[in-house]
């Protein structure tokens, strides 16, 4: 009982004493290295944004048309091969990948493009797709403002689109709430798992060729769907299996995450089984909007529609005035959950946190240093969103013992605040690292110096393959451990009519996914809620025959020893153009892999 007061005294005594205690300073990151040389892999790859029509459920109303941006259609990002007159060509096999948890298509860009250009670049090796296939509730962003800023090349134009920062009124309708969403209360399960369906069905109509050729996968919990996907009965009956997902497909990929469901129950992303009263009472108020139709679980992790469109802007100012001091983009809609999320990923110790003094927007960063230090896996412990970037330079960077602090006696203070189970074993403690030169005083915050980003292969070389402070005594990261250039993590975030983020990612879905591990009768769940897993099985089937391929980092319980030093983001964006820093430890295996497997050849339609 006595224990439980140590927390809650010492933040007591911080809150009274920290304004006192800032002092500026510490060890300052050496000088980086020489970038490695690049090798670039010749680009040859055609990417065309496809869309085919499958109109979305209106059972509990219709979208409103200024809302409605082609949500009648599946869409996908198609990466083919380049041939001389454009025309389609015949490959080995073909990918058809899902994003992780709130993310879109464009978090496979380059992982798609590179995929491709290499199996091309390697006469004789084969020939491949990939397509990555967005999940529908991304048919309500409005993007309008983001394609303009980026033909532009002036996130400023973004900016001024979504927020409106100098009141002149803009053609945006808002941020959607869930109060204005009633008809995402149908966008779960099932509607994602037809849209799949729909879209190998379509472009590969013969099943022969599905069952030889097409490789379904996916990057987080895109790896859990492929799960279900593969388990999947279309018709509703298990006893006539041709319609099955089992039944068309060649294999199955899992990127930084099993491709189980459910998940072992040691594990981080484990689903706990429902009752079918649960369930049902849950979908009722999901439906009524008693319960959020928007999953709020992800504002603890920042992930917001207004957070997403944020995520999308800060990566453009990253590519397109990287050197440029981060002003008007520390806080772009001075929302309260913005600031909230930059105090949890931006606090030294628990006395920082609970008295905010210096805020995040006190210390002066570069564009793109402002950008990294959002999932850069030295800086933030959300294990979820971090990549392996680099580190920062120009100023005094001290250790943070914020995300240890939290975590004492077992979560307590998490417990406290009310945080779920879940955020405990999402937060990495340890080897985190915070910028500390605000200004020299209290009373001069804003005027400390301007911190900028030391990329990933620039941290150290083979010579010298530790990043110290100047001294030579605070070890900050190593050579191995960074393997992510951020200019391709801040492409993969904007470029082209996708994005990287799910704005508006539908508590339905997460509802669904414990629904098919739940506690009742299959059958029954297939026919009156449209939970048709009816073969839960055939992941493992999958797996005792040799047909999956997974990539699993260190957050995993059985992770791929290769990729020591990687994180979620690395998986899909570790640089292929330096291999003497470290070669990419996924594109190649990966392709191989799939090629190994492929059972003939393919000419998906155009």
């Amino acid at each position: 009982m006595k224990k439980h007061w140590r927390i809650p005294c010492f933040a007591i005594f911080a809150v009274l004493l920290f304004p006192a205690c800032y002092e500026p300073g510490g060890p300052i990151p050496e000088e980086p290295v020489p970038p490695a040389v690049r090798e670039p892999i010749p680009q040859r790859v055609i990417v065309e944004e496809e869309l085919i029509y499958s109109p979305y459920p209106r059972d509990n109303g219709v979208i409103p048309p200024e809302q409605d941006h082609d949500c009648d259609y599946i869409h996908f990002l198609r990466y083919r091969p380049e041939t001389q007159d454009g025309s389609i060509k015949e490959v080995n096999a073909v990918l058809v990948l899902m994003p992780g948890y709130a993310g879109g298509n464009n978090s496979l860009d380059y992982l798609g493009r590179q995929v491709v250009s290499i199996a091309e670049n390697d006469p004789g090796v084969g020939s491949l797709e990939v397509w990555a296939v967005d999940r529908r509730s991304n048919c309500l962003e409005d993007l309008s403002g983001m394609n303009d800023a980026e033909a532009a090349e002036n996130p400023e134009i973004a900016l001024e689109y979504y927020y409106d920062l100098e009141g002149n009124g803009t053609d945006f309708h808002g941020f959607l709430t869930s109060d204005e969403v009633p008809f995402l209360s149908e966008f779960g399960l099932e509607l994602v798992m037809k849209d799949i369906q729909t879209v190998v069905t379509t472009k590969i109509p013969n099943q022969d060729d599905r069952r030889n050729t097409v490789f379904i996968g996916g990057h987080s919990m895109g790896a859990k769907l492929t799960a279900i996907y593969v388990g999947w009965d279309f018709d509703g009956n298990p006893d006539t299996e041709e319609d099955a997902g089992f039944q068309n497909c060649a294999g199955l990929i899992g990127l930084d995450m099993p491709v189980q469901c459910p998940i072992d129950s040691d594990h981080a992303w484990y689903d706990a089984p429902i009752s079918d009263t649960e369930y049902v009472d849950r979908l009722g108020k999901i439906q009524t909007g008693e319960e959020s139709r928007l999953d709020v679980s992800g504002l603890l992790f920042g992930i917001s529609p207004s957070g997403g469109a944020s995520m999308e802007i800060q990566a453009m100012f990253a590519a397109f005035l990287p050197d440029e001091e981060a002003t008007r983009l520390r806080d772009p809609n001075a929302a309260a959950q913005t600031k909230a999320f930059y105090r949890l990923l931006h606090s030294r110790d628990l006395a920082h946190y609970l008295f905010w003094l210096p805020e995040y927007s006190h210390f002066r960063l570069t564009n793109e240093a402002h950008f990294a230090m959002l999932n850069d896996d030295n800086f933030t412990g959300i294990t979820i969103s971090q990549g392996s970037f680099g580190f920062l330079r120009g100023g005094a960077v001290v250790v943070k013992s914020y995300y240890d602090d939290i975590l004492a006696e077992g979560g307590f203070l998490l417990d406290l605040l009310g945080f779920p189970a879940i955020f405990k074993e999402l937060i990495e403690p340890g080897g985190k690292f915070i910028p500390w030169d605000a200004g020299p005083s209290i009373f001069e915050l804003g005027t400390g110096p301007l911190y900028s980003w030391v990329d990933f292969d620039e941290v150290g070389d083979a010579s010298h393959p530790v990043y110290r402070d100047d001294t030579g005594t605070t070890e900050y990261t190593t050579m191995g451990e960074e393997v992510t250039d951020i200019q391709d993590y801040a492409r993969m975030c904007y470029r082209g009519p996708s994005n990287i983020m799910e704005w508006y990612y539908p508590t339905r879905l997460p509802l669904d996914i414990k629904g098919v591990v739940g506690e009742f009768e299959t059958t029954d769940s297939c026919s009156s809620y449209g939970l048709c897993f009816l073969h839960p099985t055939a992941a493992e089937e999958f797996r005792a025959q040799g047909r999956i391929k997974e990539f699993l980092t260190d957050n995993h319980p059985n992770p791929d020893p290769n990729l020591s030093g990687y994180d979620v983001v690395d998986v899909l964006a570790a640089a292929v153009d330096r291999p003497s820093h470290r070669p990419n430890e996924i594109f190649a295996p990966l392709m191989q892999w799939v090629f190994d497997q492929s059972g003939g050849t393919v000419v998906p339609l155009d």
